[in-house]
């Protein structure tokens, strides 16, 4: 089996956007106390706690240019994680969410024929494990169902 490293948003990247005030997309960032929790964190793989500072930005987690490379809106934390931001396995939390999987070649282009979509609770590790068991696939990109936004990427360790 193929060891994995799965990733959220580099600190260093992440800071940098929070220090410029701006996210990707060009708009303000706007924090606010998370009341109740829960919210699918994406600089550290974990979900919000109540009380967290929190903020939706525009994101791009692609480090390639190119037509296959998306922005969308990620929940981060604004004041620091408690968690980590890489993982040798997902946490629960994200495998009791639906996700799709979607594959990258070495060519930055999606592998549309192994595009997954993964029930809540089937075993999200073990899918992505299997993926890049694949030669072909260079990376797997989370993606939420119901939203479509970055959960996490997953890379051979």
């Amino acid at each position: 089996m193929t060891n994995v490293i799965f990733e959220g948003i580099q600190p260093t990247d992440l800071r940098e956007v929070l220090a410029s005030g701006v996210d990707q997309g060009g708009n303000p960032i706007q924090p606010f106390i998370d009341a109740d929790g829960g919210w699918p964190m994406r600089c550290c793989l974990a979900d919000s706690l109540p009380g967290d500072e929190v903020a939706i930005i525009a994101w791009s987690p692609f480090r390639w240019q190119g037509p296959y490379r998306e922005t969308g809106p990620i929940v981060v934390h604004t004041n620091g994680c408690s968690s980590a931001w890489q993982a040798a396995a997902l946490p629960e939390e994200l495998d009791q969410r639906p996700m799709t999987l979607r594959p990258y070649g070495a060519e930055h282009s999606i592998l549309y024929e192994l595009v997954s979509p993964i029930s809540a609770g089937s075993g999200l590790n073990a899918a992505v494990g299997a993926l890049l068991e694949r030669p072909e696939v260079a990376e797997v990109y989370g993606r939420n169902v119901r939203g479509g936004c970055f959960a996490f990427v997953a890379r051979r360790a």
